[in-house]
């Protein structure tokens, strides 16, 4: 019978020969140190046998170098282990760095060096702002937006997207930077999506780039594509103006058409609104502009509580040349408010002194919003005609602000006779809502000057006012009463001394003037 145990053998371990070391360097990308301030490099040693090896580098404390223990691989039997020195990224640039390898075993030394990157001029991004098509099926639809980054380096950009020149309120989606296929610089894009409506508005949609490296803002735009076969039809719905709405009290929407063939047109406007109340817009009101086109203007006058509670209206356009009526809602929106500034600036010296028959005051408006701003002008409390001064559009200050210029034109011989001039803003973030600044040839008076003042403050201020003014009649009444009393007692005491002259004091003495015969 055969025996069936079978006898255990250990395995053959042999043992491996001595074996030099392979050494590889290890350096960052050169992209990642454009902002960095430390750059970690290193040595990767492999394959070598038996321990130990010795790592040493040209640079750095012992405290910037970490070497990791060797780690054996069971297949090859070999060591394989990594060392790495932590600099400054200046240091890195300047000098060449090195780490020096010494096995025993196999009286091997290994040097390698380390080099910086190689020295890559900034590149500024170019920049090209596409969309999807113009058509689309309903206002529902959206259209896409894509910003095309290419042809930077190094590869840290910044995309802000812009409408009509503030920032959009839409999420937008940037990707992370890829490196080109040719040379060194990288690409990217950046995408939003907005509403069918929103394109058909005609505004103008921006893509602006910055690019730290090389200190440069590069934009793109885009807008809603023009009809090849003439000017298309826009409608534009504007808010009313705090002039209107503050101080006359008759907040006023209009809904303008521009682009129109004629004044014979099938044109067709309307308004309603979202609570229930009818709205009485007046007649369409035309005009011709420079180009042969006509535009046609609706308007309505709402209440300012209406406006003021943010309930929307909606104005509707029909017209054989569009394939659906057109639709354009508006509300008041809720923005935080801060009041402006009035700076009154007489007329230059030199314009004084030359021969022109004018000369101007300059007002500047700055440090307000919201935007929605009125400005008028007064000679000695009596409203100027819009012919005599001249006011820029609103611009934005950088800082979330806004800001404007108005000149007024003077006659000089006005001005040297010491005729007052007042700039008048009117604007929802002052607490009376407006503001007056007078100037003359000797002097700047402020008529009014506002304070940013809360809703509760103006409350208490109206009921001191009401108290002042009972106070004042009250005293008024009192002062009355106290002269009356006061007459009545000084007549009485005349009447009492005349009374008194009446009766006889003393003896009566008479004159005798003796005659002489």
């Amino acid at each position: 019978m055969a025996n069936s145990k079978r006898k255990y053998e250990a395995p053959f371990i042999s043992a491996a020969s001595p074996t030099a070391p392979v050494v590889f360097p290890l350096s960052p990308c050169c992209q990642d140190l454009a902002t960095a301030s430390q750059v970690t490099v290193g040595c990767l040693v492999s394959g070598y046998f038996p321990e130990p090896v010795k790592v040493q580098w040209n640079s750095g404390s012992a405290s910037d170098i970490r070497t990791f223990p060797a780690l054996l691989d069971s297949s090859s039997g070999h060591y394989t282990l990594s060392s790495q020195l932590t600099i400054p990224t200046s240091t890195w640039e300047s000098e060449k760095l090195q780490c020096h390898i010494v096995h025993t075993a196999t009286s091997s030394t290994i040097n390698k060096e380390l080099g910086p990157c190689e020295k890559k001029d900034p590149v500024a991004p170019k920049v090209r702002l596409l969309h999807s098509s113009c058509k689309a099926s309903s206002r529902d639809a959206t259209i896409e937006l894509m910003c095309v980054i290419s042809n930077f380096y190094p590869n840290n950009v910044t995309v802000n997207w812009l409408v009509s020149e503030k920032p959009m309120s839409q999420p937008s989606f940037t990707e992370q930077p890829w490196k080109d296929t040719h040379g060194y610089t990288f690409s990217t894009i950046s995408t939003v999506n907005i509403s069918q409506a929103d394109w058909e508005d005609g505004n103008v949609y921006v893509c602006q780039v910055s690019h730290t490296a090389t200190q440069t803002s590069v934009r793109s735009k885009a807008k809603i594509c023009e009809d090849s076969s003439g000017t298309p039809l826009k409608v534009f719905i504007l808010p009313p103006s705090p002039n209107d709405l503050y101080m006359d009290k008759q907040p006023k929407l209009s809904c303008v058409v521009v682009n129109l063939e004629s004044e014979e047109e099938e044109l067709e406007v309307t308004w309603s609104r979202q609570t229930a109340g009818s709205l009485s817009p007046e007649p369409l009101a035309w005009r011709e502009e420079v180009n042969n086109t006509f535009t046609a203007s609706s308007s309505v006058i709402i209440s300012a509580s209406a406006w003021l509670s943010g309930e929307p209206f909606i104005c509707t356009v029909q017209h054989p040349s569009l394939p659906q009526p057109k639709t354009r809602e508006i509300s008041k929106k809720k923005e935080t408010k801060e009041a402006p500034g009035v700076y009154l600036f007489r007329p230059h010296d030199d314009e004084l002194r030359s021969n022109g028959r004018y000369v101007s005051i300059t007002a500047l408006v700055r440090g307000f919003k919201p935007s929605d701003i009125s400005l008028k002008w007064l000679k000695n409390g009596n409203p100027l005609p819009e012919a005599d001064y001249l006011s820029t559009p609103v611009y934005s200050d950088g800082d979330g602000l806004y800001f404007l210029f108005s000149k007024l034109k003077v006659p000089k011989a006005d001005w040297n006779r010491g005729d007052a001039y007042t700039c008048m803003v009117v604007h929802e973030g002052l607490t009376l809502k407006f503001i007056q600044k007078t100037i003359e040839k000797s002097r700047v008076i402020i008529i009014s000057t506002e304070v940013d003042l809360s809703d509760e403050v103006e409350e208490e201020l109206e009921k001191l006012w009401t108290t002042i003014l009972v106070f004042f009649i009250l005293f008024l009444i009192s002062v009355c009463y106290s002269t009356t009393m006061t007459l009545f007692k000084v007549k009485w005491i005349f009447s009492t001394v005349a009374d008194l002259k009446k009766q006889p004091v003393g003896p009566e003495y008479k004159n005798v003037i003796p005659q002489t015969f």
